[in-house]
């Protein structure tokens, strides 16, 4: 028994050493520690006390479902125009094999989870049934048919496991972009079903706008071949007008905000501004015409739109030029039609670099350098095999990087980002490290949407700080001198208990990077009263003990073992409440359940073990023989 209370004693020992140790650079400042000390974090303060940035983005993972059904439309075409062939061949369908099907089938999406098919060919809808849909096509979608109308629809539990999915990938890539800016230990966190919160308490101006625009790219890099084929904005001059009508979109010389120009023997749409561009494509998206008695939208989901950024410049050797650099005439944005097939993407990148041109015009531009994994080498191999003399778009979202033509297959596993365009030197290589950043960290599944931008001011905060401390310590000095007054020497071990438990409590909030929030300190405030009530109750039940006339080694251990259950059941309770808060709440209020979950667990070792042990000791040395000053 006696070996037994030694290592209690050493094992408290070490921890109570341990967590003076995490507090002193917090106490004493970690500049004033030798270098050989080994523990340097220190208290991290909340946005209410310190201010800095929070951030509240909603992920659409219906967008990234979306795709997914709009993937699946383009498969099944594949898969239709492969049963059709007269004769057996491997080989991927030709564009003539898909043309000959979309004549016998319409597709389109009838919802993000969704695809619609409608035909009355019956050999086709014997290709759909439900079996070929789950063997051949796609497991992951249910069937349902009524009259000519197919429909393939995600599963209900499937679909509630990819949203999680993307809500785990879009946390976890959220701190690895925020980690890869260099901000120390960002608080970052889900907030409901499909919200993330971000916190950074103490980040300056310049830094909250290279994290907002780090955590806004999405960067989903994608490489897609145009179609070059069809001249798709060709005639579409009537519905542009249409549209132009409709929103009232005009320059300020009373033109168009949107025209169609020729580009390379094909019509794009040009505009000065990309959000002008976007609006029409989803008005042509949602447009429908009549063709061939059937009713299908203008732009149909087998193409997507592609957007380049173009920058003109002026003569460089006219008179009113002040320098001999080629002006900025004028800048716009013009698109361009692509298959929406995705060939190669993002996910098939192992690596990204930054490197600069060592020759020609562009000397010392610098580029990103893209290596795939074997799988993503193979894939691109395939991909330039297949498309010679084709245009292929490397694309960061909706936005074209590049479009070279494909002259020959490339084996190597190898593409390069060009950073076109005419700005300073040192903003071009900004841009290229902090793609590789993105591209390294990886592109969110979904697209990420701001929700609340809020920069909280840190004077605030100060007085926060000053008035929460104050309470916590007048608080703390007033329990102190309840308890050694009305309970004299039992009174002094539960104030050394407390005082033990306050600094558990800081150690454990330092040592697992939790910021201490103005809630969290009343949290703290809380979990001292809490902890003095424990001692109450076990010196209310001794004080029982010792009426019935019981000697004091007796009452002490009676007390502590009839209070046991009741501490527990009290404290658990309250920790129950503290983890729904840490399940359905953030900022603020978080913090205080942080504190508060803690709190619970440090009192409910000092109180019942730390005091029991002190009593024990006591006893033991006969300062306590047969009354106890209680």
């Amino acid at each position: 028994m006696e070996k037994k209370r030694i290592w209690r004693a050493v094992f408290v020992s070490l921890l109570v050493v341990l967590a003076l140790a995490y507090v002193m650079p917090t106490v004493v400042g970690s500049d004033k520690l030798p270098d050989w000390y080994p523990f340097k974090k220190k208290m991290k303060f909340g946005l209410d006390l310190q201010g800095g940035l929070e951030l509240r983005y909603t992920v659409d993972y219906k967008k990234a479902v979306q795709e997914m059904s709009r993937d699946l439309m383009l498969r099944t075409e594949e898969y239709l125009a492969r049963k059709l062939r007269t004769e057996e061949r491997d080989e991927r369908p030709t564009p003539d094999e898909i043309a000959q099907v979309r004549k016998r089938v319409s597709m389109s999406l009838a919802g993000f989870d969704t695809v619609e098919i409608v035909t009355a060919d019956e050999e086709i809808r014997g290709l759909l049934g439900k079996d070929n849909l789950v063997e051949e096509i796609d497991s992951r979608y249910g069937w349902d048919a009524s009259g000519d109308t197919i429909l393939f629809i995600m599963d209900s539990a499937i679909l509630s496991d990819l949203r999680e999915s993307i809500m785990d990938q879009s946390l976890r890539t959220v701190r690895k972009r925020i980690d890869a800016s260099g901000l120390v230990e960002p608080d970052v966190r889900r907030a409901g079903e499909s919200d993330i919160d971000v916190q950074m308490p103490g980040v300056k101006k310049e830094e909250g706008d290279r994290i907002r625009d780090m955590i806004g790219k999405t960067a989903r890099l994608t490489f897609r071949i145009v179609d070059v084929k069809d001249d798709f904005f060709k005639d579409k001059q009537a519905l542009v007008d249409e549209f132009i009508q409709l929103k009232g979109l005009r320059a300020d010389d009373g033109t168009p905000a949107i025209e169609l120009v020729d580009y390379g023997g094909r019509t794009q749409l040009r505009a000065r501004q990309k959000s002008h561009l976007v609006a029409l494509v989803q008005y042509m998206r949602e447009k429908t015409v009549e063709v061939e008695g059937q009713s299908k939208r203008v732009l149909g989901d087998d193409h997507v739109i592609g957007y380049y950024q173009v920058n003109e410049k002026g003569d460089a050797t006219r008179d009113d030029q002040p320098s001999r650099q080629a002006r900025l005439e004028k800048s716009y944005y013009r698109t361009e039609y692509l298959f929406a097939k995705v060939a190669v993407s993002g996910d098939q990148v192992a690596r990204s670099n930054v490197y600069f041109e060592t020759s020609g015009a562009e000397i010392n531009q610098p580029f990103v350098s893209l290596s795939f994994s074997s799988r993503g080498a193979q894939l691109f191999a395939e991909l330039t095999r297949d498309n010679v003399n084709e245009y292929l778009a490397i694309m960061l979202d909706d936005d074209i990087h590049s479009a070279p033509v494909i002259k020959e297959e490339i084996p190597g596993g190898t593409a390069r980002i060009s950073l076109g365009g005419d700005r300073p030197g040192d903003e071009m290589i900004r841009e290229a490290y902090s793609l590789v950043a993105v591209l390294d960290a990886g592109a969110y599944k979904a697209p990420l949407h701001k929700l609340q931008d809020n920069e909280v001011g840190p004077t605030l905060g100060q007085d926060a700080i000053d008035a929460g401390i104050l309470s916590m310590l007048v608080g703390l000095g007033l329990v102190l001198v309840f308890m050694g007054i009305y309970y004299q020497m039992s009174g002094l071990v539960a104030n050394f208990v407390l005082i033990l438990n306050l600094l558990f409590i800081v150690a454990v909030l330092v040592a697992f990077n939790s910021a201490l929030t103005l809630p969290g300190l009343a949290g703290i405030v809380l979990t001292l009263g809490m902890a003095v009530d424990a001692n109450v109750i076990i010196y209310e039940r001794i004080r029982e003990e010792i009426r019935a006339g019981k000697m004091a080694r007796t009452a002490i251990e009676t007390g502590y073992e009839k209070s046991r259950w009741t501490i527990l059941d009290s404290q658990f309770t309250t920790a129950l409440a503290a983890v729904i808060l840490l399940n359905f709440t953030t900022g603020p209020v978080y913090g205080f359940a942080v504190t508060l979950l803690v709190g619970i667990v440090c009192t409910l070792f000092t109180a019942v073990f730390v005091s029991k042990m002190v009593f024990d000791w006591l006893l033991n040395k006969k300062i306590i023989s047969t009354k106890v000053s209680i």
